[in-house]
């Protein structure tokens, strides 16, 4: 299914119902940086018709306590569903809410479900309501617009609902039905569903501000260029394909940690349920049957303390298709210690899933009534399967699914206490005895895993293994990261932050410079020149030109439609250091920046006061996404206007006529300006700071066939870029070197 069944579902764009008293009209995507937000958003334009002069209170006395049944007991990550107090205290009040309010509320519930069905826990920042004289425009951050627009459809349809029939008769008479519309649109997003570990590190990495993409639901792309960096759930990619093999192969990963003099089990591989009886006898009781390779707690059964329950085990193990393990048996609790670039960090004791009887219901109700606990969502915590492991446990304890419990009796429901089958996760961080520490890393180490799982089982974590006992039963190159986010009891510990560190040490972002280019005319000329100075540099540059995309000089050869993409798809490039890209401030204001920050901004065309409100629009955008340096004309007054609070970001002037006032005084107050000068009998280029010189070049821009316009603008051009180029951080010594070394410029597309 690759889209809603839109025969169920309202369009956009389209007369939904005769009788549907709100209508969506059309919606737009603004990508990165724009005019509402510092990141995507969607805009919904929406006739309300005669409900943009009332509020919900028309809608009757029910629709109050409908409406937060519906959209506020939507599963989602946040309370009620990100209704707000305040909004809840006056949808109930006699007034009611404007009706505006009250569709944006419910698309925002929708959005937050469906994010939960993705395991997606970056929440909305941003929304917004415009009102215009017959239409009004709802605007919202979006990560996937094209569930937003889902999300709308779905919301306007559990709104309209709601409303009493006399506002609607013909909608009454539809086929449409809110139920079956947003299950289809959980089985869209499903189809998008990030494992828990890569949900946290995706929220780490916001909260961080480091660009990061989804490239599958354990795969994430982080950062730009050369300073990208990827992560499979929580393995990194400098995990080798040895270390996962030998974390894969328990017998071969507690054989390496024997080397090593680590603690753990004896155990015997056994290919037949014979075998296994011969190895248990060896072994003695009691002992766990578990797959050679596995992970999850699938297929393991623990504590067999007779050869009965041995053919079943082996059986439930070797159905992963791997030859099995019989092992000694190691009293104690079982515990996560999480070490993170050979570094312990974090330490869980998991608790396996128990019911407790109240003497009046049976074992079936009990588990349904542990299963209901809305922390067992799939995500934080998993519910009990009711399988063969848990009839066993059942009948060890002779009990059935019918029987009532007796009133304090507990009955524990997993052998082992994997979270993913059931079990409880506490944070004992700080109680792990300082051997045991040593313990786990010389461990993580050993097997060459930088975010490593230890699975240790221990009496008391609290003292040393060495005196205590204690065995290492398994090491996983992939733990989960979540059950230490989110304990059940304890401490929450931000290990998705430590994981960040190994590639993005604190003061890092994993971002590469990126120089905007901004104008109407000229910004082909200025962006080629600036590519040419940084390859001339030994910069490994990325041009993407309005029509045209460059990699380190040779053509990307996009598409039209990726072209469109242009900059994006170049940041993806392991090899770029640098991005340098033409903006069309009016193409900026209409659909956004594409970019959501760049680190240096050419604002190259004379902004007047008389240019449309897109043009100005489209610059307060580039102002908004600069975060260091802008380069600007000496005689751009408007410009230099709008951007006088820069504070202590750099600005580099840009002047053909050295004796430009706004330059004098730029310069005369310490700052840098490139402008011409007179030496001798030329005219060359001068790069200065205050009164100091650093920097000439000869003033060399094309031959007396081209057109006196075309060669001022190619003068311009290498002006701006030798700015933005000392902008960028070359020193005057390297532009120089850069023009002497300069390669090919690419061709011309202006």
């Amino acid at each position: 299914m690759n889209s809603i069944n839109h025969s169920s579902v309202p369009q956009t764009g389209q007369v939904l119902y005769l009788g549907a008293p709100i209508k969506l009209l059309s919606n737009n995507i603004f990508t990165g940086c724009n005019i509402y937000h510092t990141s995507s958003v969607i805009k919904l334009r929406v006739d309300f018709g005669t409900l943009s002069e009332v509020t919900s209170a028309l809608a009757g006395a029910k629709f109050p306590a409908a409406f937060l049944d519906r959209f506020g007991g939507l599963k989602s990550f946040v309370k009620k569903n990100g209704l707000k107090e305040d909004f809840i205290t006056q949808l109930t009040s006699t007034e009611g809410v404007d009706f505006r309010v009250v569709l944006l509320q419910a698309i925002l519930a929708v959005e937050n479900a469906i994010a939960f069905a993705m395991h997606d826990l970056n929440t909305i920042t941003y929304a917004a309501i415009e009102k215009h004289k017959s239409v009004t425009d709802l605007i919202w951050e979006s990560s996937v617009p094209k569930l937003s627009r889902h999300a709308a459809e779905v919301g306007l349809l559990g709104v309209l609902e709601l409303l009493p029939k006399r506002y609607s008769t013909q909608f009454s008479k539809t086929s449409a039905n809110f139920a079956s519309a947003f299950s289809e649109l959980q089985q869209l997003a499903r189809r998008r569903r990030l494992s828990p570990s890569t949900a946290v590190l995706k929220m780490a990495a916001r909260n961080r501000g480091i660009p990061c993409e989804t490239l599958g639901r354990q795969h994430l792309l982080l950062g730009h260029g050369q300073a990208q960096f990827q992560l499979y759930s929580s393995m990194t990619s400098t995990t080798s394909i040895t270390s996962q093999k030998l974390c894969a192969d328990k017998r071969l990963c507690s054989r390496r940690l024997a080397e090593l003099r680590l603690p753990v089990p004896r155990q015997v591989k056994t290919g037949s349920a014979e075998a296994a009886h011969a190895a248990a006898a060896k072994l003695g009781f009691p002992i766990v049957i578990k797959p050679v390779k596995g992970n999850k707690g699938r297929g393991v059964t623990a504590g067999l303390t007779s050869p009965d329950g041995i053919d079943s085990a082996f059986q439930r193990a070797h159905q992963s298709g791997s030859d099995v393990l019989v092992e000694r048996f190691v009293p104690g609790d079982d515990h996560r210690l999480l070490v993170i670039g050979g570094k312990f960090v974090s330490a869980l004791i998991r608790k396996p899933p128990g019911i407790t009887g109240d003497g009046q219901s049976t074992v079936e109700a009990l588990i349904d009534k542990l299963n209901a606990d809305p922390s067992r969502d799939g995500f934080r915590l998993f519910e009990v399967e009711k399988d063969a492991e848990l009839y066993r446990l059942l009948s060890q304890a002779d009990l059935a699914m019918s029987d009532i419990l007796a009133e304090d009796r507990t009955v524990t429901l997993r052998s082992a206490a994997n979270v993913s089958t059931g079990g409880l996760p506490i944070d004992v961080t700080e109680q792990v005895h300082p051997d045991n520490r040593q313990m786990a890393e010389r461990a993580a180490d050993g097997i060459g895993v930088d975010v490593a799982g230890i699975d240790f089982l221990t009496t008391d974590i609290s003292r040393s293994y060495r005196e205590v006992g204690g065995a290492i039963v398994e090491i996983n190159a992939k733990p989960g990261l979540d059950i230490h986010t989110w304990p059940l009891q304890g401490k929450y510990r931000n290990v998705a932050g430590e994981v960040l560190k190994l590639p993005y040490p604190s003061g890092t972002d994993g971002r590469i410079a990126i120089a905007a280019v901004a104008g109407d005319k000229g910004t082909g000329a200025t962006a080629r020149t600036l590519d040419m100075i940084l390859r001339g540099a030994d910069k490994f540059v990325a041009l993407a030109l309005r029509s045209r995309a460059f990699v380190n000089g040779e053509s990307a050869k996009l598409t039209k439609t990726q072209q469109t993409q242009a900059p994006l798809i170049l940041l993806r490039d392991p090899k770029v250091g640098i991005l340098v890209s033409t903006v069309s401030p009016r193409q900026a204001a209409r659909h956004g920046l594409l970019l959501d920050q760049c680190t240096l901004t050419v604002i190259m065309d004379k902004v007047i006061e008389e240019a449309s409100n897109l043009f100005h629009s489209g610059i307060d955008i580039v102002q908004r996404a600069t975060t260091d340096c802008f380069v600007v004309g000496a005689g751009n007054i408007v410009a230099l206007d709008r951007l006088r609070d820069l504070g202590a970001r750099k600005l580099i002037l840009v002047s053909e006529h050295h004796n430009n006032p706004v330059l004098q005084a730029h310069l005369n107050a310490g700052h840098t300006a490139v402008t011409t000068m007179w030496y001798g009998d030329e005219v060359r280029i001068v790069l200065l700071s205050g009164t100091e010189r650093l920097a000439s070049f000869l003033l060399n821009v094309g031959s007396s066939r081209d057109g006196r316009v075309r060669r001022k603008r190619l003068k311009m051009g290498k002006m701006f870029a030798i700015a933005a180029a000392f902008g960028l951080g070359l020193s005057a010594s390297e532009i120089e070197t850069a023009f002497q070394n300069a390669p090919a410029i690419v061709p011309d597309t202006i």
